[in-house]
């Protein structure tokens, strides 16, 4: 096991710090997701994966093709997300304030991926090929990715990974949108959350979610797995929508007979495993290891920085003509080592300030404003 860096960080802002002792399954979960889907990278992007075929070319290839955990980020996140909000009144005032938060807070860590990974594409460039590099940033390609569109708008992205912020933030938006119809247009009284949330779950399970190449760019593909977070939490909330909760499963395993996605499957097995060891208490006993808690807390930095850690480790073995086969696993172990220290430092220096500003210094902001925001919400756990 690689030795974790003992760095002096300051206290993490409530709202933001992993309470080891309450939710370490959640953790733990993130730990493991991320872990996945830094070798899916690292298998699918060469030249080292390519180099270290003849050795490990079997395990790099089945990583390549099978190794995807982000369906298991956007489930937690929805449960996460759903126990942090759902409590409060929502206004114009606190939809909007929500958003500049969630910028912040997704946002600042993104850009500050993306400042590490054009350096190291210039680095690398001319020692690897431009499949892993791609083009040289442009004006407009960087103004895109400032306002989460370059999927959107077509242009190539800057770093692998960055398209799951934005399609974090559009999920944000609408949730945030359907907890404020709730407030403001059924006043309380209809269930926008449900309503909106099983309308585009289906047409997303039977639709959208058939069609990567056409609708991966967008929330739609994606909202089955996050909505599973969400009906979580619901049937968590109240024994009553515990049967929400198994037909919501039944719907899933209705479209795996449809048209087989595995995806799907993995969402399932998230949902069953969260919501019955959050009924039984076992999500605040299990798992307590110190390891996959520092992981499972630096794991959204760990999704940011690998990429460009894996593009200057690859650089560097090419200058010096290290592509032996097993020159290249050193470089696959190498990247993975670098890649955790490196996630740390991020994680102390960029997450945890970003996290910071977009709880604390807003709140400051909202009480000098004195904005009303309704009834007092529950403080999160976690921060999704």
């Amino acid at each position: 096991m690689f030795p974790i860096p003992q760095l002096t960080r300051p206290r993490a802002p409530a709202a933001i710090r992993v309470e080891r002792g309450h939710l370490p399954l959640l953790v733990a979960l993130r730990a493991v997701a991320a872990l996945i889907i830094l070798w899916h990278h690292y298998a699918f992007y060469g030249p080292l994966s390519e180099w270290a075929g003849p050795l490990i070319g079997d395990a790099l290839n089945w990583l390549a093709q099978h190794a995807r955990a982000t369906q298991v980020f956007f489930a937690i996140g929805g449960y996460v997300l759903a126990r942090s909000l759902e409590s409060r009144h929502w206004s114009w005032r606190e939809t909007g304030a929500f958003i500049a938060q969630r910028y912040c807070r997704l946002g600042l860590p993104y850009l500050a991926a993306i400042a590490l990974v054009i350096p190291a594409c210039i680095f690398a460039r001319g020692w690897v090929p431009d499949s892993l590099l791609g083009t040289p940033v442009s004006l407009p390609q960087f103004l895109a990715h400032l306002f989460f569109l370059q999927d959107i708008l077509g242009y190539e992205q800057l770093s692998a990974g960055l398209w799951f912020v934005c399609i974090n933030f559009q999920l944000c938006l609408v949730y945030a949108a359907s907890l404020w119809l709730r407030d403001n247009v059924g006043g309380g009284r209809i269930d926008f959350v449900g309503l909106c949330g099983w309308t585009l779950a289906l047409s997303s399970l039977f639709y959208f979610n058939l069609d990567a190449a056409a609708w991966d760019r967008w929330f739609l593909y994606f909202f089955p797995y996050f909505f599973m977070g969400v009906i979580v939490h619901r049937a968590l909330a109240g024994s009553a929508r515990h049967g929400e909760f198994w037909l919501y499963i039944a719907v899933f395993v209705i479209a795996m007979a449809f048209e087989w996605r595995w995806r799907l499957a993995s969402a399932v097995a998230v949902g069953v495993l969260l919501i019955i060891a959050e009924q039984r208490g076992l999500s605040a006993r299990w798992p307590r290891s110190p390891w996959i808690a520092r992981l499972g807390e630096i794991s959204f930095s760990l999704f940011l920085v690998h990429f460009p850690v894996l593009v200057v480790i690859a650089a560097v073995w090419a200058r010096l003509d290290w592509n032996s086969p097993a020159a290249a696993v050193a470089g696959l172990l190498s990247a993975f080592a670098a890649s955790i220290g490196v996630a740390f430092v991020f994680h102390r220096w960029i997450e945890i300030p970003a996290a910071r500003i977009s709880t604390r210094d807003f709140g400051k902001l909202r009480q000098r404003l004195s904005l009303p925001w309704g009834r007092k919400a529950r403080q999160p756990v976690l921060e999704s």
